[in-house]
């Protein structure tokens, strides 16, 4: 045989797997004859071995596997359909599973005792018209568990506890003495916020299904803060461990841009956004990046370091309501403020006049209200605020493209102020200027972020796997 022939006839990949022909095998072994074998692909193999041992089984076994499987795709459908709305009877259950009235009311049963679901009154809720013997009602007990979602903070921490809807039942917050107050004593603080949170809704810890906790810096898969933080001391502490010890708690623990981020895109002014960044600017600069629907997190979860501002002379990490702060004290400290103190509308007149002249009492806020009210020079203080912000939008933008900029947390609430500033100072360094919002969730957006995480890590381990409700809150 030429060479040419024996490539020919030696082996060739095609589009259903690999396929030995012509004379040698695909090893190309002399005198091993094809005789027009063709090898099927892998997962065709696999699919014939599981055959193979399905029908070995004894059929007792098989309808017992088939049953079982049956049941729980049954369970599934009738559980989604009660998690999408309020209480349905069995007849909208029938038109929205397409299950007949039998498997219905089974696997409604079914999710009765796993503590999922319960049997209303004929009359809550439905739409259903009342005619002759009144249907079944179910309704998905979205107080069967409920979830916490914490958020950490250099200056604050506040604790919210939701139903399996999300929604709120208790919510607590407590500000630090000391920004710089020791890890061990910030962490007993928390927890002691956490426990009365749950108690304030009158549950124990066991009523606690997930726990999310948020906090600034890079967070290891061990729930370890890592790598940069704004709170003192929370450089390698174990979050996860802290927080679950004593309580028995499932706890999870995310970066606090990450959480926000997640809240803007489940009941933020992201939602349907595919691709956008949610920016924390209080305290420090953090983002955190939607990209194609997806959370971008990056090698190790760096991926929304903003470090990269360090390159830039006269750039900062400090966020808005910090710059804000420091510079608004300064300009009512200073010797030109105290000239000019009597001066109707004279340059930071109205912010000396809100602060009664005191720089201990500026406060972001104080500030922004100084600008609302015409003064221009805390105009001017905040342009310098937002510069290093205008050049991190504009820097991810000409990355990453976004259609949407969140300004979140806190000084989202002066949205109305820093908005239009913002993008004339993005505008100065590219073209084309992404749409810029502030959030509607404010100070609570970490800490609607977590409780979504929180969710989520509850979906998984109990209601997408049928679980059984944990018997600390069966009814």
């Amino acid at each position: 045989m030429s060479a040419g022939a024996g490539a020919r006839g030696g082996a060739r990949w095609s589009g259903s797997g690999l396929r030995g022909c012509g004379g040698r095998t695909a090893a190309g072994g002399a005198g091993e004859q094809c005789s027009g074998w063709r090898a099927v692909p892998l997962i065709r193999l696999v699919y014939l071995l599981l055959a193979l041992r399905w029908h070995a089984m004894p059929s007792t076994s098989r309808d017992v596997a088939d049953t079982a499987y049956v049941r729980r795709l049954n369970a599934q459908r009738v559980l989604t359909a009660l998690r999408a709305g309020s209480a349905m009877s069995a007849s909208e259950l029938i038109s929205a599973t397409g299950m007949s009235r039998p498997t219905v009311h089974a696997a409604a049963r079914h999710l009765i005792d796993l503590g999922w679901v319960a049997e209303a009154a004929a009359d809550h809720g439905t739409s259903a018209p009342r005619r002759g013997r009144p249907s079944r009602v179910f309704a998905f007990r979205a107080d069967a568990g409920h979830v916490l979602g914490i958020d950490v903070g250099a200056h604050t921490a506040r604790a919210v506890l939701a139903d399996l809807r999300g929604e709120s039942v208790a919510e607590r917050q407590i500000t630090f003495d000391d920004p710089d107050v020791e890890a061990r004593r910030r962490i007993a603080l928390v927890r002691d916020l956490a426990a009365g949170t749950v108690h304030d809704a009158g549950f124990g810890p066991g009523h606690v299904l997930s726990v999310c906790v948020g906090t600034s810096g890079t967070i290891s898969e061990a729930g370890v803060v890592r790598v940069r933080t704004g709170i003192p001391g929370f450089l390698d502490v174990d979050l996860r461990t802290a927080m679950a010890e004593g309580f028995g708690w499932h706890v999870t623990v995310e970066n606090d841009c990450n959480l926000a981020a997640v809240a803007e895109r489940w009941r933020g002014t992201a939602a349907g956004t595919e691709d956008f960044l949610c920016l924390l600017a209080g305290e420090r600069l953090g983002v955190g990046v939607f990209t194609g629907g997806t959370l971008l997190r990056g090698h190790h979860n760096k991926a929304r370091d903003l470090s990269f501002l360090k390159l830039m002379p006269g750039a900062t990490l400090d966020g808005i309501g910090l710059l804000a702060r420091r510079r608004g004290a300064e300009l009512v400290a200073g010797p030109a403020r105290r000239r000019t103190a009597r001066t109707p509308r004279a340059a930071a007149a109205v912010l000396h006049d809100l602060v009664d002249g005191d720089p201990e009492r500026v406060d972001a806020e104080a500030v922004f209200r100084a600008v609302r009210e015409g003064d221009k020079a805390a105009a001017g203080i905040l342009d310098q605020a937002l510069d290093s912000t205008a050049r991190a939008v504009a820097t991810l933008s000409m990355i990453l493209a976004p259609e949407l900029v969140v300004v979140s947390g806190a000084v989202a609430a002066a949205g109305d102020v820093l908005l239009e500033p913002l993008r004339r100072a993005v505008g100065r360094i590219v073209d084309d200027v992404p749409r810029l919002a502030a959030s509607p969730l404010t100070h609570r957006a970490v800490v609607t972020g977590a409780l979504h995480h929180a969710l989520q890590h509850t979906e998984g381990r109990y209601l997408d796997a049928l679980a059984e409700a944990p018997s600390g809150v069966r009814p």
